[in-house]
C-alpha cells in the first residue's frame, strides 16, 4: 500500500444547514392532526411528501468527502456519490487557491474552475489535466499547501 501524505474527511457540519433540514424533516411530521386517527392519515398524499424529507436527512448523514494524496495521484471520494483518481503524471497543474464563493457548496459543475466539489468554505485544490480543471476543497489549508509544494519539487 502506497503512503499517504495528505488525509482529510470533511461533513456537512454547518449548524444552519441542519437546521434546514430537520425543518424538513419534521414539517410533514407536523401535518398529521392529533384529534383525527393517524391510521386514517397514512395515506398516499401523506406519505409520499414525507418520504421526500427522510430521504434528504438520511443524505446529509452520509454525505461525507475524503481527499487522499499519495506520490502517485490525489483521490476524491464524494460519498456515496463519486470517486475520482488524479495521478500526478496527468496533471498540467496543481496550486490551493481561495475560489471564493460559487454558487454553493457540494459537486458543482460547469464553474468558470471546472467542477468543483467542497463542503464549505473557499479553499481549495485547484488541478489541471490536459482538458479539464477541478477544485478539491479543503478545511486544512497550511497542510495541504505543504504537501503540495514538497510534491511539485
Amino acid at each position: 500500500m502506497e503512503k499517504i501524505l495528505y488525509k482529510e474527511t470533511q461533513k456537512f457540519d454547518q449548524w444552519w444547514l441542519w437546521l434546514i433540514v430537520i425543518s424538513l424533516f419534521l414539517i410533514p411530521i407536523l401535518q398529521f392532526n392529533s384529534s383525527e386517527d393517524l391510521l386514517n392519515q397514512l395515506a398516499i398524499d401523506k406519505i409520499i411528501p414525507s418520504i421526500l424529507p427522510v430521504v434528504i436527512l438520511v443524505l446529509f448523514l452520509t454525505l461525507k468527502m475524503t481527499t487522499v494524496i499519495t506520490h502517485e495521484k490525489i483521490t476524491v471520494l464524494y460519498s456515496p456519490f463519486v470517486k475520482k483518481e488524479f495521478y500526478w503524471r496527468d496533471l498540467d497543474k496543481a496550486q490551493v487557491i481561495d475560489y471564493g464563493f460559487i454558487g454553493g457548496w457540494g459537486i458543482r459543475l460547469w464553474t468558470s474552475y471546472g467542477t468543483v466539489y467542497n463542503v464549505k468554505g473557499s479553499i481549495g485544490l485547484h488541478i489541471k489535466t490536459a482538458d479539464k480543471q477541478y477544485v478539491i476543497g479543503t478545511q486544512k489549508e497550511k497542510e495541504l499547501r505543504s504537501v503540495i509544494e514538497h510534491l511539485l519539487k
